[in-house]
This record gives structure tokens, C-alpha cells and sequence, in this order.
């Protein structure tokens, strides 16, 4: 692998600071200026791809990926109490990084492929009940399974930036000013599959506890904050 600069805790904390701003936005919408919600909007944006491609490269290298998923299914569960509380009803976007890996796991174990096919349709289907849909398992299978660090790191920041920033480009085009943010959004959905190439394939800091804990944390946080201001 070519040596980059950006190690494996260096994109965690770039995921942490871009999944804050884009629940804050989402929470803060109704008092956030225009232009300071499409910012945090287009932050936000390189959240997920780092994510997904974070989740692919646990599973390369982990020595036990059952208690990797069971790890990541706790949290899930756990995070889904302040998702439910303050952000939506769906399944939180822990769920939908478990399906993937599930998916991923089950490619390593299971020898006859059309049956995995299967069950990766039935993985994307799962994921609609979950934040970022149908797109998000996806892009973790092109993360874990494209040959070269440039394919699965372009190739699958490059599936939301098309399926977000199209529709709102022609929506943009049509007149409707609202589209910039999720514009914005696809765009930092690019910018990450840019920063995920330099990645060095160093772990860097121990930080993996930490961004399970952070996580529901910050919603928790988000959500009280918010809920205090909308008291007054």
C-alpha cells in the first residue's frame, strides 16, 4: 500500500467532526442561519464515507469479526435510545454499519456466491429501515472488496456524491435555492473519497472506544440542548 499521511484515527476524528456538524444541523435547522446550516450541511457530508470505509478496513484486518460485529450491534442498540429520542425514527446508522460488515463476513464464510448474492440483496433491502438507506451497504461492499486503496476509496464516495448531488443539481436548476445544502452535502461526500486516498493504513491514535461512546453521546447532548431552547 502507498504511504499517505492520513492514519486510521486521523479520519476518525474527521468523521466525528462532520457527523456533529451535520446532526447539528439537522437539529438546529429552524435557528441556524442559511449559509451556517449549508456549511455544517456540507461538512456532514464526509461522515459516512469515512465510515464506511473505516468498517471495511476493520473487517481486512480484524482477527475476529464475530466479536467485531457483536461490538458494533451493542452500540448500535445502545445509540439507538438518543436516536430515537432526538433525531428519527428509523434505525440509526450504527445498524446500517453492521449490516455491511455482516454482509462482508458472510462473503468470507460462504462459499457458494449466488447465495451471497442473496443475501446481500436482502442486506440493501434491510438497510431502507435504516439512516442512509440503500446506498450505505453498498458502499461499505465497494469499501471492503475493490482491489486498489484508490478504487474503494473514490468508487464508493462516489456513489452517494452521484445519488445525493444530481437530484439536488437539477433541483437547483429548476429554482429551488433549498437544494444548495444537500448539494453540499454530496460535494463533502466526494472531498472524503479525495482525503480517504491519503490514507496510510496506520492505526494512529487508539480511538476506537472512543467513537463508539461518542456516538450516542453527542446525540444525547445535541438532543438535550435542543430541547431546553425549544422549552424557552
Amino acid at each position: 500500500m502507498a504511504r499517505g499521511a492520513i492514519s486510521s484515527s486521523t479520519l476518525k476524528i474527521t468523521a466525528i467532526v462532520g457527523m456533529t456538524c451535520n446532526h447539528a444541523a439537522w437539529l438546529f435547522a429552524d435557528v441556524l442561519p442559511f449559509p451556517v446550516y449549508c456549511i455544517l450541511t456540507g461538512v456532514g457530508g464526509l461522515t459516512f464515507p469515512i465510515m464506511a470505509f473505516l468498517i471495511a478496513e476493520g473487517w481486512r484486518h480484524t482477527s475476529d469479526c464475530r466479536r467485531y460485529l457483536l461490538r458494533l450491534g451493542l452500540f448500535a442498540l445502545v445509540s439507538q435510545i438518543p436516536y430515537w429520542l432526538f433525531l428519527s425514527h428509523e434505525l440509526n446508522v450504527m445498524f446500517t454499519l453492521f449490516i455491511g460488515l455482516l454482509v462482508l463476513h458472510l462473503h468470507d464464510v460462504m462459499k457458494n456466491r449466488i447465495a451471497w448474492f442473496g443475501v446481500v440483496v436482502v442486506g440493501v433491502a434491510a438497510s431502507a429501515l435504516c439512516d442512509w438507506g440503500i446506498v450505505g451497504v453498498p458502499m461499505i461492499l465497494m469499501a471492503g472488496l475493490l482491489p486498489t486503496l484508490r478504487e474503494r476509496a473514490l468508487y464508493s464516495a462516489a456513489l452517494p456524491c452521484a445519488a445525493f448531488g444530481i437530484p439536488s443539481l437539477l433541483s437547483l436548476m429548476a429554482g429551488n435555492p433549498n437544494a444548495i445544502a444537500t448539494l453540499l452535502y454530496a460535494l463533502g461526500n466526494g472531498a472524503a473519497g479525495a482525503l480517504l486516498c491519503t490514507y496510510n493504513g496506520t492505526r494512529g491514535l487508539p480511538l476506537k472506544w472512543f467513537f463508539y461512546v461518542y456516538y450516542p453521546a453527542h446525540i444525547a447532548v445535541l438532543g438535550v440542548i435542543h430541547a431546553l431552547m425549544s422549552s424557552f
